[in-house]
């Protein structure tokens, strides 16, 4: 049979040397399989040194609990006695603004693995972003400050911003995006000319003795079968979470302004008042929701909340509710809630995304698949450049010998 990449090329098969002459025959292929083949050889090219780089990272941030615990950087806090009270909301912030007082509290985020823990955002006056923030960690029993790095200078943490958007913020995760996309390209393109290829082969057949760029050939089709599966995921879900604080400044500039104005009226409203608790504002929102607990507590004036809103984000009890949330817009005047927001469907594929890029909801054994699966992914990217690199010499040497029997 002759070769696919002989087909595509268009080449003429040869007699063999002593042979009675033949009419040349050329073979040729559907246009589909040379469009695909040309788009699984360049998309893979393009893409294949930024994803060795997005898979070994990724690999990396698939363990960063167990790497920030062995090296130090994970906070901790005493136990608690059974029993003992959590330390009141206001109390927590006060302590944390005392250590800054220059600047003023706009987040609270409740850690759902560490309970114990509760962690202030601090924002320079005036700022409704959460650029340049500074967490403060502290004991929600105890109300007393935790040591802990800032995550984002920790070595895990520098890795997942090389990952996430190569330092290049916005542009740089639009930019992982497009890398993410050619690989899903590459892998729909490899299924098309894949059946030509192994026409006539058992699956997972190696050949031996025939070249090594034939064996690493076999390899490739056969790892790369193997993990298609788990490398679209990978690569689907990198181009939902790239276009992540899009969905963000889309959700913003529609639902949020459609909040702001049904219920955000005139001005802060806590500047003409004592207002209500942190913890009865959180109150309500649980209550508002039975069985959800809260994970973020937006003050009023932040980017993501109205003028005289707590936005807190409720996660639920169960299942995938775990990994999504719903939004309950609490006035901080009165800890009245003004209305539960469930999310649009592109953050809801945004959330979901998250879990399945990193594989982080199922325990050691789904972290250990999913290393294994980036590591076989690496030897077939890096294999599938070989290949294209290694054929070089051949057509050079091909072309060579046409130009001597010219020349003859």
């Amino acid at each position: 049979m002759t070769h696919p990449a002989r087909i595509v090329a268009g080449t003429r098969t040869r007699p063999p040397p002593g042979a009675a002459a033949v009419a040349p025959v050329r073979f040729t292929a559907s246009r589909g399989f040379r469009v695909s083949l040309w788009l699984h050889r360049w998309t893979g090219l393009i893409a294949a040194p930024f994803f060795l780089i997005l898979c070994i990272t990724g690999t990396i941030l698939i363990f960063h609990e167990e790497i920030d615990e062995g090296l130090g950087y994970a906070a901790h806090a005493e136990a608690a006695s059974p029993g003992t009270p959590e330390r009141p909301l206001s109390e927590i912030v006060a302590t944390a603004v005392a250590k800054t007082p220059e600047r003023r509290p706009l987040a609270l985020v409740f850690d759902a693995d560490h309970p114990e823990r509760v962690t202030v955002s601090l924002v320079e006056p005036g700022t409704r972003s959460f650029d340049g923030a500074k967490p403060v960690v502290l004991d929600r029993y105890r109300g007393t400050a935790i040591e802990a790095p800032d995550p984002r200078s920790t070595p895990t943490g520098i890795i997942l911003t090389l990952h996430a958007n190569w330092f290049l913020g916005l542009p740089g995760e639009l930019a992982g995006g497009v890398v993410a996309l050619l690989v899903v390209i590459c892998l729909v393109t490899g299924v098309v000319i894949y059946g030509p290829f192994i026409k006539g082969l058992a699956f997972g057949l190696i050949r031996r003795g025939r070249g090594e760029r034939l064996r690493q050939r076999d390899l490739h089709n056969f790892l790369g079968t193997v993990t298609l599966g788990w490398a679209l995921l990978v690569s689907a879900t990198g181009v939902t979470l790239a276009l992540g604080d899009i969905a963000l400044k889309v959700w913003q500039a529609t639902e949020l302004q459609r909040l702001a104005v049904a219920h955000g009226g005139q001005g802060h409203a806590l500047a003409t008042g004592p207002g209500a608790s942190l913890d009865a504002v959180r109150a309500a929102a649980e209550a508002a929701k039975p069985g959800w607990r809260t994970s973020l507590m937006l003050y009023p004036g932040s980017a993501f909340s109205t003028d005289r809103h707590f936005t807190v984000l409720l996660v639920g009890p169960e299942g995938l509710q775990k990994r999504l949330f719903e939004i309950a817009l609490v006035d901080a005047a009165d800890a009245r809630v003004a209305e539960i927001a469930t999310l649009p469907w592109y953050l809801v594929v945004t959330q979901l995304s998250q879990p399945l890029h990193f594989g982080d909801y199922g325990g050691l054994p789904l972290k250990l698949l999913w290393t294994a699966c980036a590591w076989f992914t690496l030897f077939v990217t890096g294999n599938g450049a070989w290949l294209w690199f290694a054929r070089r010499p051949r057509r050079k040497a091909a072309g060579e010998e046409r130009g001597a029997g010219q020349t003859a």
